[in-house]
């Protein structure tokens, strides 16, 4: 781990279960980091409490958004428009903090095309290019050549193992180190 966070103390990390079911203070020790990641949580839902988390918590120096796993999940995949408002209330709330959208990672949904994550991840990159955010790519150190998770990286169709949350923990610290 590095000594410092580039030029990051106060991390906010919000989504669903992949940002909650992991201790990432404990991992970031010398970073206050809010973890307000919900179980089952869906884009739409994230929206709909944004506003209410820029009320309750102090300006942090980076937001890391991770959602649209469950929307995946259930085949809803028109959920862009409710990303870019979570991007604009944060944006307009805290103007000093950067934003930075989560790429999703890899699934094993058997119903889902090998392909879909990484288009949708596309996606979620030119969202994140035309609202000012920076877009941090952990997908592609989890899967393989045909989309699939390498071995190791999942505990269930969706859930990361503990080599899982090192692969993403260590790209998260890269990218604070760069800036």
């Amino acid at each position: 781990m590095g000594d410092k966070m580039g030029k990051y103390r106060h991390l906010l990390l919000v989504g669903d279960s992949m940002i909650e079911f992991f201790d990432w203070q404990g991992r970031f020790p010398e970073l206050k980091v809010d973890n307000l990641g919900r179980a089952g949580e869906s884009v739409e839902e994230l929206q709909l409490r944004a506003e209410n988390i820029v009320r309750r918590f102090a300006p942090p120096d980076l937001v890391l958004i991770m959602i649209g796993t469950n929307n995946v999940a259930m085949e809803n995949f028109a959920f862009h428009a409710s990303y870019e408002g979570i991007l604009s209330t944060f944006k307009k709330a805290w103007t000093d903090a950067d934003l930075l959208v989560n790429s999703l990672l890899p699934m094993e949904l058997g119903y889902l095309a090998p392909d879909t994550v990484e288009r949708v991840n596309g996606r979620l990159k030119e969202l994140a290019e035309r609202n000012g955010a920076d877009y941090l790519d952990v997908w592609s150190a989890m899967a393989g050549k045909e989309g699939r998770a390498l071995a190791g990286m999942l505990e269930d169709e969706v859930h990361l193992t503990r080599e899982g949350y090192r692969i993403w923990s260590g790209a998260l610290e890269s990218y604070l180190n760069r800036k």
